[in-house]
């Protein structure tokens, strides 16, 4: 596969797993129950959405050769992954608000700043 299909793989999984969390954290914030097709919308967009992430990050880093010897960055990008896999069951269980929001957006501003400047 080409660099690019792996690129539009993995932005399509962002998206997906934005949109995932958004759905979680809209239905918690306004006081919906997390059930039925509102959770299986949301935790199948979350999921399937981490897959092309991971599919697609390391479909990358094996067309740019990187395999051999991993960047620094690419842990930190490993580590957000791991966090926004584990953060919905923060948001079923915990009472959260707008903070949390704020947050997540956070975290995929910092993500999104390492994989572009890649500064270690």
């Amino acid at each position: 596969m080409s660099y690019e299909f792996y690129k539009i793989v993995h932005l399509t999984g962002l998206v997906l797993l934005f949109s995932g969390l958004v759905t979680l954290l809209t239905l918690k914030i306004t006081g919906v129950a997390i059930e039925g097709p509102q959770k299986k919308f949301a935790f199948l967009t979350h999921g399937f959405g981490l897959l092309l992430l991971l599919v697609g990050g390391f479909g990358l880093l094996a067309r740019l050769n990187m395999f051999q010897n991993l960047p620094h960055w690419v842990y930190v990008k490993f580590a957000a992954w791991l966090f926004f896999g584990g953060i919905v069951a923060v948001i079923k269980r915990k009472n959260v608000g707008w903070s949390f929001y704020i947050l997540l957006l956070c975290v995929f501003i910092l993500a999104g700043y390492v994989a572009i400047t890649k500064p270690f």
